[in-house]
Protein backbone atom coordinates (compact mmCIF):
# COMPACT_ATOMS: atom_id res chain seq x y z
CA UNK A 1 0.00 0.00 0.00
CA UNK A 2 0.73 3.51 -0.20
CA UNK A 3 2.59 4.86 2.53
CA UNK A 4 5.27 3.83 4.84
CA UNK A 5 2.87 1.90 7.12
CA UNK A 6 3.00 -1.83 6.89
CA UNK A 7 -0.04 -3.99 5.34
CA UNK A 8 -0.45 -5.57 8.82
CA UNK A 9 -0.40 -1.73 10.65
CA UNK A 10 -3.09 -0.62 7.81
CA UNK A 11 -5.25 -3.59 7.76
CA UNK A 12 -5.66 -3.67 11.56
CA UNK A 13 -6.87 0.36 11.32
CA UNK A 14 -9.78 -0.92 8.95
CA UNK A 15 -10.64 -4.67 10.72
CA UNK A 16 -13.35 -3.77 12.41
CA UNK A 17 -15.17 -7.24 12.50
CA UNK A 18 -11.98 -8.30 13.99
CA UNK A 19 -11.73 -6.19 16.88
CA UNK A 20 -15.93 -6.37 17.56
CA UNK A 21 -15.53 -10.39 17.29
CA UNK A 22 -12.54 -10.28 19.85
CA UNK A 23 -14.02 -8.02 22.38
CA UNK A 24 -17.08 -10.01 21.80
CA UNK A 25 -14.38 -13.45 23.33
CA UNK A 26 -12.33 -11.33 25.84
CA UNK A 27 -15.86 -9.56 27.62
CA UNK A 28 -17.73 -13.14 27.25
CA UNK A 29 -15.05 -15.49 28.41
CA UNK A 30 -13.94 -13.43 31.77
CA UNK A 31 -17.72 -13.24 32.31
CA UNK A 32 -18.31 -16.87 31.54
CA UNK A 33 -14.99 -17.44 34.12
CA UNK A 34 -16.51 -15.06 36.52
CA UNK A 35 -19.72 -16.88 37.09
CA UNK A 36 -18.17 -20.49 36.87
CA UNK A 37 -16.38 -18.97 40.10
CA UNK A 38 -19.70 -17.60 41.18
CA UNK A 39 -21.37 -21.29 40.81
CA UNK A 40 -18.57 -23.10 42.35
CA UNK A 41 -18.92 -20.82 45.41
CA UNK A 42 -22.67 -21.08 45.25
CA UNK A 43 -22.46 -25.09 45.50
CA UNK A 44 -19.88 -24.90 48.30
CA UNK A 45 -21.66 -22.73 50.19
CA UNK A 46 -24.79 -25.28 49.76
CA UNK A 47 -22.65 -27.97 50.71
CA UNK A 48 -21.42 -26.15 53.99
CA UNK A 49 -23.70 -23.22 55.26
CA UNK A 50 -25.40 -23.88 58.62
CA UNK A 51 -28.16 -22.04 60.37
CA UNK A 52 -27.63 -19.35 63.41
CA UNK A 53 -29.68 -16.81 65.08
CA UNK A 54 -28.03 -13.56 64.85
CA UNK A 55 -28.90 -10.26 66.68
CA UNK A 56 -30.18 -6.71 64.90
CA UNK A 57 -28.15 -3.84 65.78
CA UNK A 58 -29.71 -1.39 63.56
CA UNK A 59 -31.87 -1.16 60.66
CA UNK A 60 -31.38 1.65 58.28
CA UNK A 61 -32.15 3.25 54.74
CA UNK A 62 -29.87 4.48 51.94
CA UNK A 63 -32.02 6.40 49.94
CA UNK A 64 -31.97 6.90 45.81
CA UNK A 65 -29.68 9.85 44.48
CA UNK A 66 -28.94 11.02 41.65
CA UNK A 67 -24.75 10.99 42.78
CA UNK A 68 -24.84 7.28 44.08
CA UNK A 69 -27.78 5.08 44.42
CA UNK A 70 -30.22 4.28 41.67
CA UNK A 71 -32.52 2.88 43.78
CA UNK A 72 -33.45 3.15 47.43
CA UNK A 73 -31.71 0.42 49.66
CA UNK A 74 -33.03 -0.90 53.07
CA UNK A 75 -30.10 -2.28 55.33
CA UNK A 76 -30.36 -4.45 58.54
CA UNK A 77 -26.91 -4.84 60.42
CA UNK A 78 -26.44 -7.40 62.51
CA UNK A 79 -23.81 -9.21 64.81
CA UNK A 80 -23.78 -13.47 64.66
CA UNK A 81 -21.91 -14.95 67.09
CA UNK A 82 -20.17 -18.21 65.65
CA UNK A 83 -19.96 -21.67 67.45
CA UNK A 84 -15.83 -20.78 67.86
CA UNK A 85 -15.05 -17.76 66.75
CA UNK A 86 -14.93 -14.02 67.72
CA UNK A 87 -18.37 -11.76 66.71
CA UNK A 88 -19.28 -10.60 63.28
CA UNK A 89 -20.92 -7.81 62.19
CA UNK A 90 -23.01 -7.55 58.83
CA UNK A 91 -24.41 -5.69 57.27
CA UNK A 92 -26.96 -6.27 54.31
CA UNK A 93 -29.60 -5.08 52.20
CA UNK A 94 -32.95 -6.72 52.14
CA UNK A 95 -36.27 -6.43 50.75
CA UNK A 96 -38.33 -3.54 52.43
CA UNK A 97 -40.79 -6.03 53.27
CA UNK A 98 -38.71 -7.74 55.64
CA UNK A 99 -37.19 -4.73 57.04
CA UNK A 100 -40.24 -3.60 58.07
CA UNK A 101 -40.47 -6.91 60.46
CA UNK A 102 -37.17 -6.07 62.12
CA UNK A 103 -36.14 -3.31 64.60
CA UNK A 104 -33.03 -3.88 66.42
CA UNK A 105 -32.49 -6.47 69.04
CA UNK A 106 -34.79 -8.48 67.30
CA UNK A 107 -33.40 -12.13 66.26
CA UNK A 108 -32.77 -12.80 62.38
CA UNK A 109 -32.13 -16.46 61.00
CA UNK A 110 -29.17 -16.58 58.78
CA UNK A 111 -27.25 -18.92 57.22
CA UNK A 112 -23.46 -18.60 57.19
CA UNK A 113 -20.19 -21.36 56.18
CA UNK A 114 -18.57 -21.87 59.68
CA UNK A 115 -15.10 -21.57 57.81
CA UNK A 116 -15.86 -18.04 57.18
CA UNK A 117 -18.57 -16.91 58.46
CA UNK A 118 -18.26 -13.13 56.70
CA UNK A 119 -20.20 -15.12 54.40
CA UNK A 120 -23.42 -14.80 56.53
CA UNK A 121 -26.84 -13.81 54.75
CA UNK A 122 -30.32 -13.42 55.73
CA UNK A 123 -31.77 -14.14 52.25
CA UNK A 124 -31.63 -17.18 50.49
CA UNK A 125 -28.92 -17.84 48.25
CA UNK A 126 -29.21 -16.98 44.36
CA UNK A 127 -29.77 -20.46 43.06
CA UNK A 128 -26.99 -22.14 41.90
CA UNK A 129 -28.05 -22.88 38.52
CA UNK A 130 -28.34 -19.01 37.66
CA UNK A 131 -24.66 -18.84 37.48
CA UNK A 132 -23.99 -21.84 35.35
CA UNK A 133 -26.92 -20.48 33.22
CA UNK A 134 -25.17 -17.01 33.00
CA UNK A 135 -21.37 -18.94 32.33
CA UNK A 136 -23.21 -20.62 29.49
CA UNK A 137 -25.09 -17.50 28.20
CA UNK A 138 -21.74 -15.87 27.99
CA UNK A 139 -19.72 -18.47 26.80
CA UNK A 140 -21.80 -18.67 23.48
CA UNK A 141 -21.45 -14.74 23.56
CA UNK A 142 -17.65 -15.38 23.76
CA UNK A 143 -17.63 -18.29 20.91
CA UNK A 144 -19.98 -15.99 18.53
CA UNK A 145 -17.47 -13.14 18.78
CA UNK A 146 -14.52 -16.10 17.96
CA UNK A 147 -16.81 -16.71 14.67
CA UNK A 148 -16.96 -13.51 14.22
CA UNK A 149 -13.11 -12.44 14.58
CA UNK A 150 -11.78 -15.34 13.06
CA UNK A 151 -11.21 -14.38 9.13
CA UNK A 152 -9.56 -11.26 10.80
CA UNK A 153 -7.48 -13.39 12.84
CA UNK A 154 -6.44 -15.40 9.92
CA UNK A 155 -5.92 -12.69 7.82
CA UNK A 156 -3.26 -11.28 10.25
CA UNK A 157 -1.50 -13.52 9.97
CA UNK A 158 -1.55 -14.53 6.61
CA UNK A 159 -0.37 -10.87 6.51
CA UNK A 160 2.77 -11.08 8.74
CA UNK A 161 3.62 -14.73 7.38
CA UNK A 162 3.31 -13.63 3.89
CA UNK A 163 4.87 -10.07 4.04
CA UNK A 164 8.59 -11.48 5.73
CA UNK A 165 9.07 -14.46 3.38
CA UNK A 166 6.28 -14.21 0.14
CA UNK A 167 8.20 -13.81 -2.72
CA UNK A 168 7.85 -10.77 -4.90
CA UNK A 169 6.08 -10.11 -7.66
CA UNK A 170 4.35 -7.58 -9.76
CA UNK A 171 0.12 -7.45 -10.05
CA UNK A 172 -2.07 -6.15 -12.61
CA UNK A 173 -4.98 -4.03 -11.57
CA UNK A 174 -8.15 -5.88 -12.65
CA UNK A 175 -10.72 -3.45 -10.82
CA UNK A 176 -10.71 -1.20 -8.08
CA UNK A 177 -14.03 -0.81 -5.97
CA UNK A 178 -16.15 0.39 -2.97
CA UNK A 179 -17.18 -2.48 -0.99
CA UNK A 180 -19.82 -0.55 1.21
CA UNK A 181 -18.29 -0.76 4.55
CA UNK A 182 -17.34 2.56 5.90
CA UNK A 183 -15.08 3.45 9.07
CA UNK A 184 -15.99 6.47 10.96
CA UNK A 185 -17.72 7.37 7.71
CA UNK A 186 -15.51 6.90 5.39
CA UNK A 187 -16.00 4.93 2.86
CA UNK A 188 -13.74 1.74 1.99
CA UNK A 189 -12.75 0.65 -1.32
CA UNK A 190 -10.90 -2.84 -2.56
CA UNK A 191 -8.69 -3.51 -5.65
CA UNK A 192 -8.58 -6.83 -7.43
CA UNK A 193 -5.06 -7.81 -9.10
CA UNK A 194 -3.42 -10.81 -10.95
CA UNK A 195 -0.05 -11.78 -10.91
CA UNK A 196 1.76 -15.01 -12.20
CA UNK A 197 4.11 -17.33 -9.40
CA UNK A 198 7.30 -18.76 -10.36
CA UNK A 199 5.88 -21.23 -12.39
CA UNK A 200 4.28 -18.90 -14.86
CA UNK A 201 0.49 -19.78 -13.51
CA UNK A 202 -2.35 -17.34 -13.24
CA UNK A 203 -3.79 -16.18 -9.84
CA UNK A 204 -6.15 -13.36 -8.86
CA UNK A 205 -6.14 -11.33 -5.49
CA UNK A 206 -8.17 -8.81 -3.60
CA UNK A 207 -6.59 -6.06 -1.73
CA UNK A 208 -7.44 -5.28 2.07
CA UNK A 209 -9.48 -2.48 2.66
CA UNK A 210 -8.54 0.97 1.49
CA UNK A 211 -8.65 4.37 1.86
CA UNK A 212 -10.56 6.69 -1.13
CA UNK A 213 -7.41 8.38 -1.46
CA UNK A 214 -5.77 5.31 -2.06
CA UNK A 215 -8.18 3.88 -4.12
CA UNK A 216 -8.19 7.04 -6.39
CA UNK A 217 -3.97 6.08 -7.17
CA UNK A 218 -5.15 3.08 -9.37
CA UNK A 219 -7.21 2.42 -12.07
CA UNK A 220 -7.48 -1.02 -14.10
CA UNK A 221 -4.29 -2.33 -15.94
CA UNK A 222 -2.16 -0.49 -13.20
CA UNK A 223 0.82 -2.91 -12.05
CA UNK A 224 2.00 -2.81 -8.39
CA UNK A 225 3.76 -4.84 -5.58
CA UNK A 226 2.52 -7.92 -4.38
CA UNK A 227 4.08 -10.72 -2.10
CA UNK A 228 2.43 -14.27 -2.07
CA UNK A 229 3.22 -17.39 -0.20
CA UNK A 230 5.39 -19.89 -2.37
CA UNK A 231 3.20 -23.07 -0.97
CA UNK A 232 0.30 -21.34 -1.53
CA UNK A 233 0.09 -18.60 -3.67
CA UNK A 234 -3.57 -18.21 -3.73
CA UNK A 235 -2.24 -16.22 -0.50
CA UNK A 236 -1.05 -12.86 -1.18
CA UNK A 237 -0.24 -9.52 -0.29
CA UNK A 238 -0.99 -6.01 -1.86
CA UNK A 239 1.91 -3.70 -1.01
CA UNK A 240 1.20 -1.12 -3.86
CA UNK A 241 4.13 1.07 -4.41
CA UNK A 242 6.14 -0.09 -1.63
Amino acid sequence: MSGTSTPLAAYLRNAVPMWVGTIFVVAGSIASLGSVGEWREARRFEREAVTAEAVVLATSIERASRDGNASTRYLVTYRLTPNDGPDVERTEEIPVEHWEQLAAGDAVTVRYRPSDPATARTEPATPVWVPLLVAAATAAFALIGAFIARPGWRRAFVLVRVHRRGVPAQATVIDVAPTGTRVNRVPLWRLKYEFRDERGERHEGVSDYLRPHQAAEWGAGDRGAIRYDRIRPAESVWLGRA
